[in-house]
């Protein structure tokens, strides 16, 4: 595993308590078992190699929660920043994103999860989406990873790192046009939009657009202009 992506897991598991796993694990039949497996997984610093149920509806469902409606959201987000960071190390494992988190989505939750406190945080952010980018655009091959570029911009500018935000644009400009001409990944694209056509699983759309308009271009960066007018786009 990636040395970033083992640091933001012991980072996020010091942030978390076994109380969080017993409050916050979903509520549905397999609800013994996740708290099983994630006590463990939070004792014992080990996280297993290949996905199963327990792991990834772990992940998927508390993706999608909404942490302003838990009775503590700051607690619920240090137990998500957790669960995300499994769900990445099982990408650099090898684990496919469909038996995980869907690529896009999990790049979101870590996105939206940042700790606006903590640099500590960002700089882990920001070394794993970039090593995550590498790894699904190569040895574990995912038309999403170009999701994991736009984080990296995101993330830069949250940093005030304009060259790395930079960097990060024009990266991602190359990276969506490669998804569209390569072959092993484009079958399932039939929607031009910029990034986001390149993917099916457009639920979370909305949070993408929402982290766009964020975006600003203090260097008059032209790729950067490129990345924000393509997504403002009318749709």
């Amino acid at each position: 595993m990636n040395p970033s992506v083992d640091a933001l897991f012991q980072y996020t598991r010091s942030q978390v308590t076994d109380q969080d796993i017993v409050d916050f694990s979903p509520g549905d039949p397999g609800y013994p078992a996740y708290v099983k497996l994630w006590t463990q997984i939070r004792r014992s610093g080990a996280i297993p190699r290949q996905s199963e149920f327990d792991l990834s509806e772990v992940i998927g469902l508390t993706g999608w929660a909404k942490p302003e409606q838990e009775r503590a959201p700051e607690r619920f987000r240090c137990y998500r920043r957790f669960t995300s960071a499994v769900g990445v190390a099982l990408l650099h494992y090898g684990n496919d994103s469909e038996s995980v988190h869907v690529a896009n989505y999990l790049a979101r939750d870590l996105v939206i999860d940042l700790d606006p406190t903590s640099k500590r945080h960002l700089s882990l952010l920001r070394s794993v989406v970039e090593t995550t980018r590498e790894v699904l655009s190569t040895t574990n091959l995912d038309e999403g990873y170009p999701f994991f570029t736009f984080a990296s911009m995101i993330l830069a500018q949250k940093a005030q790192d304009w060259s790395g935000a930079e960097v990060a644009a024009t990266q991602l400009i190359t990276d969506e046009n490669a998804v569209r001409h390569n072959e092993s990944l484009n079958w399932m694209v039939t929607d031009d939009r910029f990034l986001l056509g390149l993917c099916n699983y457009d639920q979370l759309h909305n949070d993408w657009m929402s982290f766009a308009e964020t975006l600003r271009n203090p260097n008059a960066h032209e790729d950067t202009q490129l990345v924000i007018d393509a997504l403002k786009k009318k749709r």
